[in-house]
């Protein structure tokens, strides 16, 4: 068995924030170090920004003096430690306290237990006419999370951090069950005679309509301030069966 030599010990600070990385993860910093790594792809790392520092340790772990360090190596600034470069793939520095990445984050967005929108319509019971303006509207459930509900994600998952995800309405697409549509709209519709998403039914006939809801998001890190989540997924609700009659004239003496 092999025993302890000295080594190099890292650690992580956010991206221009010379700090741990662990408190500084609920700063303000984590904006600007979360858009630093937003465009690059899933190998690239989507962050945040880490700063990597390191330090010469002996076989126990203790810092050694920057006389005793690797030749070509020296300590930096006042923490006694070098930076030696920045990185989109924090948790892959060795011997680093965990951190929850964007990656995470995007994951645990994707998994929000949505609530679920119904689509209503006007004239009530689903039931229309050929030919007559047909008004709609959504209807939210109680259970699980719509537009701008707060839900916290278990920290066993985030590395023991607090990580809250805020749902925001990016836009809907209506589709009507006849092969026409009508969005991205940001209108939930309404009743007659104000409603915003209405539609006419040329042929009878029993037709399944739906709305197709874009969720984007927000996340914040131990109450740290809010930051776009760098993604968005769309949700297919259920679908309401809307009928059509055909309306006849019929003369009375």
């Amino acid at each position: 068995m092999l025993e302890p030599q000295p080594h190099w010990k890292y650690r992580l600070g956010l991206s221009r924030c010379d700090s741990d990385g662990g408190p500084a993860l609920s700063g303000h910093c984590l904006a600007a170090a979360t858009a630093a790594c937003a465009g690059n792809s899933p190998e690239q790392g989507l962050g945040p920004l880490s700063d990597v520092y390191r330090w010469w340790v002996d076989e126990d772990g203790d810092p050694l003096p920057a006389d005793e360090w690797p030749a070509g190596s020296k300590p930096s600034g006042s923490l006694d430690q070098q930076l030696v470069g920045t990185t989109c793939l924090p948790n892959r520095v060795p011997g680093v306290s965990p951190v929850p990445t964007v990656e995470m984050i995007i994951a645990a967005f994707h998994e929000t237990r949505w609530a679920t929108a119904a689509v209503k319509t006007q004239p009530e019971g689903d039931t229309t006419l050929v030919n007559l303006e047909t008004f709609y509207r959504l209807s939210w459930s109680r259970e699980g999370f719509e537009p701008d509900e707060v839900d916290t994600v278990d920290p066993a998952t985030m590395y023991g951090y607090r990580v809250q995800i805020r749902p925001r309405l990016v836009g809907y697409v209506y589709e009507f069950g006849d092969s026409a549509s009508f969005g991205p709209t940001d209108s939930p519709g309404g009743t007659y005679p104000h409603g915003e998403v209405t539609h006419t039914y040329r042929e009878p006939g029993r037709y399944r309509a739906r709305v197709l809801v874009t969720f984007g998001a927000q996340f914040r890190v131990n109450g740290g301030p809010w930051i776009e989540v760098p993604d968005e997924v769309t949700v297919a609700q259920p679908a309401t069966t809307v009928t059509v009659k055909e309306a006849r004239a019929v003369l009375v003496r």
